[in-house]
């Protein structure tokens, strides 16, 4: 058995945020406190400033002899930020949580049908579809919730998730005088047990850019049994427009002497890319909702031939043409979601480079021709670009297979689904 979590990210709306100074505040307080006291606890223990770690690393580090080492320093940071003894009780209990997240866990109650208020810091009322924040040392506040964020708690619930954590949280933007801070959220954090899946077939899925899809092939037995190709040809249209208009009025922008016509060339750009992020963000949810679909269909394991990121840089930095480079965008969100979703539903997720130049009959490198297909000229072999890795993961199926059967659960949330209410 093992835990695994899933986040949704709920975000504030901002007429109440503009009435609320009050709320703004003390959410840019918490997110200073817990990014100090993250700073701090990491310096004790690794001797760097900002160790950059990865997920598996921080778990090794977060040992609980150092318990009381994070409960000292929360104790001093807090204090400092004006935090009250609610935060700091909070902090202590979820230390590690905090170095996780880099946020303030507060306690959740979620209320299905008619259970007692236990007055939590944040409360879920899905009967009447409200989301309430209160005890947190400001007057309390209400988020009324769409029915798509209910319909998603539900299906939740119906997988035998409990709500564990909630965070009010404040996303943080790069500015040439200093970070800003708007856009506020409540998180949601769900844990369920799951019990591994003994993997009886692979998914395979080759992720390269997005106006080239993504192909997945359904490998059982060694033998490739279905393939699929994912992400529609009009999604990948609306996303070029998109990628062309902001191009024009950044251009415009750069030439623009007028102040307030430049400032609202700039406005409309930025609520463009904004429009964009979100397209691309649904894309990777969908296209990894049906990945996660075929393989609990057929309890498979999921192996993903993504792209190192020293090869995705240098595709982003390399001579493509604007129009193509910016189609890379979301790779690493749909690898994120994969490997969330997967874990989820205790599928084991593998991710293991399979070539698409390399020839899976002979091991010669290949030559593209046109409309993506290679052939090998050593051996003779063609088939579409796409198809190569897939073939690659059919020759090496076994291994694979063997590879998958220790499937790793994360000890912390790491992926957020935002649904504003």
């Amino acid at each position: 058995m093992g835990q695994t979590y899933r986040v949704l990210k709920i975000r504030i709306p901002w007429r109440l945020v503009e009435e609320r100074p009050d709320v703004l505040d003390l959410a840019v307080r918490m997110r200073l406190a817990a990014e100090e006291y993250v700073r701090r606890l990491l310096k004790e223990i690794t001797g760097q400033e900002e160790p950059k770690l990865t997920t598996e690393e921080l778990d090794r580090l977060l040992t609980p002899d150092r318990r009381e080492l994070a409960r000292r320093i929360i104790e001093e940071v807090f204090s400092k930020y004006g935090l009250g003894r609610c935060f700091v009780k909070q902090a202590k209990t979820f230390w590690r949580e905090t170095a996780f997240w880099r946020a303030i866990p507060l306690n959740a109650q979620l209320r299905v049908e008619n259970e007692k208020d236990v007055s939590r810091a944040v409360f879920v009322d899905l009967r009447n579809e409200i989301l309430k924040v209160r005890k947190l040392g400001v007057q309390p506040f209400i988020i009324r919730l769409r029915r798509q964020t209910v319909e998603w708690i539900r299906e939740r619930i119906e997988e035998d998730a409990r709500l564990r954590l909630a965070f009010l949280g404040i996303e943080r933007q790069k500015g040439k005088k200093g970070p800003t801070y708007g856009k506020l959220y409540v998180a949601l954090v769900f844990a369920r047990e799951v019990t591994p899946v003994e993997p009886r077939a692979l998914v395979v899925v080759d992720v390269n850019r997005l106006d080239h899809g993504v192909a997945v092939g359904l490998l059982v037995d060694g033998k490739l049994r279905q393939t699929l190709r994912l992400i529609d040809r009009d999604v990948i249209k609306t996303l070029r427009r998109l990628h062309e208009e902001i191009s024009r009025l950044e251009e415009r922008a750069a030439r623009e002497t007028d102040p307030a016509r430049r400032s609202f060339l700039e406005s409309r750009a930025r609520y463009l890319k904004s429009k964009r992020y979100r397209k691309i963000r649904g894309v990777a949810e969908q296209t990894a909702g049906e990945i996660v679909k075929l393989a609990r269909k057929h309890q498979a394991a999921v192996v993903v031939d993504a792209m190192d990121y020293e090869t995705y840089s240098a595709r982003k930095q390399s001579g493509e043409s604007g129009d193509r480079k910016h189609l890379y965008d979301g790779l690493g969100q749909l690898k994120r979601r994969l490997q969330t979703l997967a874990q989820w539903y205790g599928l084991p997720y593998l991710e293991e480079r399979l070539y698409s130049t390399i020839c899976p009959r002979c091991g010669a490198r290949m030559v593209e021709e046109k409309k993506r297909i290679m052939r090998c000229p050593a051996c003779g072999f063609t088939d579409h670009r796409d198809r190569v890795p897939l073939l690659w993961a059919k020759r090496r199926y076994w291994e694979l297979l063997q590879k998958t059967k220790q499937p790793a659960f994360s000890s912390t949330p790491t992926t957020v689904t935002l649904l504003t209410s």
